[in-house]
């Protein structure tokens, strides 16, 4: 099995194990970032490193659900980067918004990646290089040449730091457009982008598993990624901004003003 073709059926069968258990409100528990953390996303874990282990046995799990994990970083060893279900506070509210995000690594480049919607049984995937489907159709970003007007998603990690300025960002994101959302789930914003339902995320103090397999979603359906300032992103960017390409400039804009001193 390729490395898509395993994923895809570890999202399948974790997307099943999430249903059964979803709305959920109990066994919830708090992690060391303040985020939460329910034994579904445990479960989800161990299914899907299960079924990638039995497959490639020496390669590398990195799952947010693994003790230890913020501390990790991600080496040149074939890699396997996880989010278990990605939404876990929509998940727990009983909010049908969450996902399940595997993405597949060598030497820190991304190879695979993949998002699945148990709920809408839509399954995203990219392989590098051959660009990206939903459901097996090919995926573009959408053509919307202006921040005015566009659909603006955006997302923010826990630390006090990354809601300072984050709300920062969106304050001058507003003032742009009458379209932004927050979804509670970096995984189906990515996503919706490479798909052209919108035209742009944007990720404040993100973690690996959270867009590793979206962003090579939208690189592959034709869209741009950098970090605030406008450079290349990669696996240590702290942030992100996703977009159809032809508005990223006038984000990017906005983004580095609040970064201005490591913008320079």
């Amino acid at each position: 099995m390729s490395p898509a073709d395993i994923a895809q059926k570890a999202a399948r069968k974790a997307g099943s194990l999430i249903l059964e258990a979803f709305p959920c409100h109990k066994n919830v528990q708090l992690k060391e970032d303040c985020s939460p953390v329910t034994e579904t996303d445990h479960a989800s874990h161990e299914l899907i490193s299960r079924l990638i282990l039995d497959q490639f046995p020496g390669h590398t799990i990195l799952s947010e659900e693994q003790p230890g994990a913020l501390e990790t970083p991600i080496t040149n060893e074939p890699t396997w980067v996880l989010d278990p279900i990605d939404g876990t506070s929509n998940f727990i509210a009983g909010i049908p918004l969450f996902a399940v995000a595997i993405a597949y690594l060598e030497n820190r480049e991304t190879k695979m990646g993949l998002i699945f919607d148990p709920l809408h049984d839509e399954m995203f995937v990219a392989v590098a290089g051959e660009g990206a489907t939903l459901n097996g159709e090919a995926i573009h970003v959408s053509d919307k040449p202006s921040a005015r007007g566009a659909m603006l998603f955006a997302g923010r990690g826990y630390k006090d730091r990354d809601q300072d300025r984050h709300g920062q960002i969106i304050y001058a994101l507003e003032q742009q457009t009458t379209y932004f959302r927050r979804l509670g789930t970096a995984a189906l914003m990515l996503s919706s982008v490479a798909a052209g339902r919108a035209d742009s995320v944007i990720l404040t103090g993100s973690k690996s598993w959270d867009v590793v397999a979206g962003a090579l979603l939208i690189q592959e359906a034709g869209g741009k990624i950098t970090d605030y300032c406008g450079k290349a992103w990669t696996l240590d960017s702290e942030d992100m901004v996703a977009t159809n390409g032809r508005l990223h400039d006038q984000l990017v804009d906005i983004t580095k003003i609040q970064d201005g001193a490591k913008c320079l």
